[in-house]
């Protein structure tokens, strides 16, 4: 299926690794013109030269989306070096696991400067261009533990930020509709990341599998192309929904 991305700015947030990875590179792939950010310059610098040496047009930046002014300052920079975002994917992220009572004074805050705020920071910077443009796409990246109150696994901080995520993306849906602006969000379950390999055991990932109908966990790669569909023309009428990309863990 051609999407007709072919020429479409894209922004990713936390492109230098993971499910952000993965969705600049299928993007990219769709002929998008990809900005590849994370806070992580070897890895967003990395990102992106993998794919220019795949033929493909990406750039890297580097960004703390938690950080107003720098966000503004990457949206400028982008305007002047390929014309402004069409397409932004706010895959940006931090994961907190632990039980809340053992968790130190402001975790919270810490995990949602970049899950919330990172957000508001992009959508207040892409989006001006956007509604002059009266076009634009806005996929945010969720979680099913947004649904469970964290899961199983004890990232109910985790779980409350992205149920947040949740809650922007409907109001912002409503909000930008009128602008021509979608915005939807993806909700994995479990992927096979270096981020959940980090913070879970493998213990506590065997005991998950079995819940999961499909019978593994998601991949990069399941998320990036529900994110590339999002983005295009051919999801026009979709907007404030919440796709599970889970394997069926929520109907267990």
């Amino acid at each position: 299926m051609d999407l007709k991305l072919k020429g479409r700015v894209a922004f990713v947030t936390g492109g230098g690794a993971g499910i952000g990875k993965a969705i600049a590179r299928v993007l990219a792939e769709e002929g998008c013109v990809v900005c590849v950010a994370d806070r992580d310059q070897n890895a967003a610098s990395r990102a992106a030269v993998a794919m220019t040496h795949d033929g493909l047009s990406a750039y890297a930046v580097t960004l703390d989306v938690a950080e107003p002014s720098a966000v503004e300052a990457a949206f400028a920079a982008l305007r002047g070096k390929t014309g402004a975002a069409e397409i932004l994917v706010n895959a940006a992220g931090l994961l907190s696991t632990g039980h809340v009572a053992d968790l130190p004074a402001g975790e919270f805050d810490r995990i949602a400067r970049v899950n919330i705020d990172g957000i508001i920071n992009c959508v207040k910077a892409a989006t001006p261009a956007m509604s002059a443009a009266r076009r634009g796409r806005i996929i945010n990246i969720a979680s099913v533990s947004a649904m469970r109150g964290g899961g199983s696994v004890g990232n109910t901080l985790y779980g409350a930020t992205k149920a947040g995520v949740v809650a922007l993306t409907m109001g912002l849906a409503r909000e930008l509709g009128p602008s021509n602006i979608t915005v939807n969000a993806v909700a994995p379950a479990i992927l096979d990341t270096a981020m959940t390999h980090a913070a879970l055991t493998e213990e506590a990932r065997q005991r998950i599998l079995p819940r999961i109908p499909l019978g593994r966990f998601a991949t990069t790669a399941d998320v990036a192309d529900v994110v590339a569909f999002l983005a295009s023309d051919r999801a026009g009428f979709i907007t404030g929904t919440v796709i599970p990309v889970d394997g069926g863990i929520l109907t267990t």
